[in-house]
C-alpha cells in the first residue's frame, strides 16, 4: 500500500498503466497485469468513488491470479465498505492463510463495522503481542481506528504508543493524520513540523500541512504549503496546483488563480473543470465577456446533466442579466432548471428574468413555486425574491420582506442589513438611523458597496453615508 495513492496517481507511470487498462476493457487491445497492478487501478477507481468499476479491475485481478492475497483482501474490504458484511467476510474464510496480518485487520474492521469493539481490541491486542509492541503495528492499528471513526479509542492507543516511541515517523504520522480528522489542528501541525525537520522533501507532510491551513481559511500559510510541493515535484502534483488555484480564489487574487487552473488544463486536460474556474475568475474580474469564452469551452467537455453544466449556465443567465439582455437569461436558467427543476434559487432567477422584463404574473407565479419547493429554506428564498423585487425598483414589497427576516437566524444579518437600510433610505423610514448604524457596525464595507449601486445623482457612496449620518429623519 503506497504512502500517498494521490500523489501516486498523478504520475506517468500510473497515467500509463490506466491508460492500457481501459485501452484492454475496451477492446481495443491485450495487455497482461500484474495482480498489484490491478489492485493499484482498483484503487484509484475507488477513490474515484467508481465502485463498480473497483469490483470491476479486482475481479479481472483474481481471474488472473485466483489465489492473490492482496486481491482477495481487497476485494473483502470493497464488499464490507459497500455495506455486504456478510459477502466480505465470506472471502475472508476462504483464504487460507488465516494468520496473515492483513487478515487479521481486515477480521478486526468487520468486527468495528458490527460494533463488536471489545472482541476487536481482543484480536487486536493479541496481534500486537505477537509481533512484540512494534511501533508500526501500534501505527496500523490507529489507522484502522481512525478509518473506522474509532477516534476515542484510536487516542488511547495514540497515547500508549507515543510513550513507548516518543519519536517514532511511522507513529507519529498516524497521530498527525487522526488530530487532523479530528480538527485537532494545533496538535496536528505541531507534528508535521516536527516530520517536516526529518523529511523536509516530503511532498506528503506539506501537502497534508497546507490541507490542514486550507480548513483553518489561512490561505497564505496553505499556499507557502503548497508551494513546497510544486517545488519538489514540479507540475506533476495535481492536488496541490488545485489548492494554490483555491486559495488565491479565496483571498480574491483572481489572476493568480486563473494561471493555476491554466496550468492544470494544460497538464491534465481530461480534468473537465478548470475551464468553469477560469471562468469564475473572469466573473469575479469583472470581465463578463472573457468568462462567456470560457464558460462556453467548458460546456463542450462537462458531462451533460452535472452539476458543474447547471452552474455554467445560472452564472451565463447571471452574466447576460447584466448585459440587460434579459430573454437570453431566461434561456440559460431554463437549460439550468433542465438539470435541477426544484431548485428554489433557480426558480427566482427566472422569476427575477421574468420580472425584468414586465412579466410581473409570470414572474409572482415563479417566486411562489420557489418557496414551495423548498420549504425548509423559505427564508433564504424570501430573501433572494426581496432581492429582485428591489432591484425592480420594487422598494415597498422588498422592505417589508426584509422587515419580516431581520431578526431570523436563518438570514446573516451582514447579508440583510445593508439591503434593508438601503430600502429605509429610499423610503425614508423613521427606522433608518438605527438601522444604518447597526449596517455600518456589521458590515460597514458591504453597506458602503449597496449604497454605491444606485448614488443619487452621480453622489460617491462615501459622502451618501456621510449624509445619511447627518439626515434628520421625521417621525
Amino acid at each position: 500500500m503506497k504512502d500517498n495513492f494521490a500523489q501516486y496517481f498523478d504520475k506517468p507511470e500510473f497515467r500509463s498503466l490506466l491508460a492500457r487498462y481501459e485501452e484492454m476493457i475496451n477492446g481495443e487491445r491485450s495487455f497482461y497485469f500484474e495482480a498489484t497492478e490491478l489492485t493499484d487501478i482498483a484503487e484509484y477507481y475507488a477513490m474515484q468513488g467508481e465502485s463498480e468499476l473497483a469490483e470491476a479491475a479486482l475481479d479481472y485481478a483474481l481471474r488472473l491470479h485466483p489465489d492473490n492475497l492482496d486481491a482477495l483482501i481487497f476485494k473483502a474490504r470493497a464488499r464490507l465498505i459497500n455495506g455486504h458484511p456478510t459477502e466480505a467476510r465470506y472471502i475472508l474464510d476462504s483464504i487460507g492463510d488465516q494468520g496473515d496480518r492483513e487478515v487479521l485487520f481486515l477480521r478486526s474492521e468487520l468486527m468495528l463495522a458490527s460494533q463488536q469493539y471489545g472482541q476487536a481490541e481482543v484480536l487486536l491486542r493479541t496481534l500486537l503481542e505477537e509481533e512484540n509492541y512494534k511501533a508500526e503495528t501500534y501505527a496500523d492499528i490507529i489507522d484502522l481506528l481512525v478509518d473506522n471513526e474509532q477516534t476515542d479509542i484510536a487516542n488511547l492507543w495514540i497515547e500508549e504508543a507515543v510513550g513507548r516511541y516518543p519519536n517514532d515517523k511511522t507513529l507519529t504520522e498516524s497521530a498527525a493524520f487522526s488530530y487532523a480528522l479530528q480538527e485537532r489542528f494545533d496538535e496536528a501541525i505541531t507534528l508535521y513540523n516536527q516530520l517536516l525537520d526529518i523529511d523536509p522533501y516530503s511532498t506528503f507532510y506539506w501537502e497534508e500541512l497546507g490541507k490542514i491551513y486550507f480548513r483553518r481559511e489561512e490561505f497564505d500559510k496553505a499556499i507557502e504549503a503548497f508551494e513546497f510541493v510544486i517545488a519538489i515535484n514540479g507540475n506533476e502534483c495535481h492536488y496541490a496546483l488545485y489548492a494554490m488555484a483555491n486559495c488565491y480564489f479565496n483571498i480574491g487574487n483572481y489572476e493568480r488563480a486563473e494561471e493555476y487552473y491554466h496550468i492544470i488544463h494544460e497538464h491534465y486536460p481530461e480534468t473537465v473543470d478548470p475551464l468553469f474556474h477560469m471562468g469564475m475568475c473572469r466573473v469575479n474580474r469583472g470581465d463578463d465577456d472573457g468568462a462567456i469564452d470560457f464558460f462556453t469551452q467548458a460546456l463542450t467537455t462537462i458531462p451533460e446533466g452535472s452539476t458543474e453544466q447547471a452552474q455554467i449556465y445560472s452564472q451565463m443567465s447571471l452574466i447576460f442579466s447584466r448585459k440587460g439582455q434579459h430573454a437570453k437569461a431566461v434561456n440559460y436558467t431554463n437549460e439550468a432548471l433542465r438539470i435541477y427543476p426544484k431548485n428554489a434559487e433557480l426558480i427566482i432567477m427566472k422569476g427575477h428574468e421574468l420580472l425584468c422584463q414586465g412579466m410581473y404574473e409570470e414572474a409572482i407565479d415563479h417566486f411562489l413555486q420557489a418557496l414551495e419547493s423548498d420549504a425548509e429554506n423559505i427564508e433564504r428564498s424570501l430573501f433572494l425574491i426581496s432581492v429582485s423585487m428591489l432591484e425592480n425598483g420594487n422598494c415597498e414589497m422588498s422592505h417589508y420582506i426584509l422587515r419580516l427576516l431581520k431578526d431570523n437566524p436563518a438570514i446573516e444579518a451582514e447579508i440583510l442589513y445593508p439591503y434593508l437600510c438601503y430600502c429605509e433610505w429610499v423610503l425614508r423610514s423613521k427606522n433608518l438611523r438605527d438601522t444604518l448604524a447597526e449596517a455600518l457596525s456589521i458590515c460597514p464595507q458591504k453597506t458602503y458597496d449597496i449604497f454605491s449601486l444606485t448614488p443619487a445623482q452621480g453622489e460617491s457612496a462615501d459622502s451618501m453615508i456621510e449624509r445619511l449620518k447627518q439626515l434628520k429623519i421625521e417621525n
